[in-house]
């Protein structure tokens, strides 16, 4: 006589959702990182510090 197996468990696989979430907040780092390193790489003391950055925000707002 056969014994009765009992069915393998297999993992879930990700949901679409999921893997889109990932994939996206991943090229966003990847943009992000680009960015910053293009604008440090310019040297433009102005851009590179955050207080550069307030200074032209509060321009664009006036």
């Amino acid at each position: 006589m056969t014994s009765k197996r009992k069915p393998f468990p297999t993992q879930l696989r990700r949901s679409i959702s999921e893997q889109l979430r990932d994939s996206t907040a991943r090229a966003w780092d990847l943009l992000w990182k680009n960015v910053r390193e293009r604008r440090l790489a310019e040297g433009s003391p102005e851009l590179v510090s955050d207080h550069g950055w307030k200074r032209v925000l509060e321009k664009k707002k006036v």
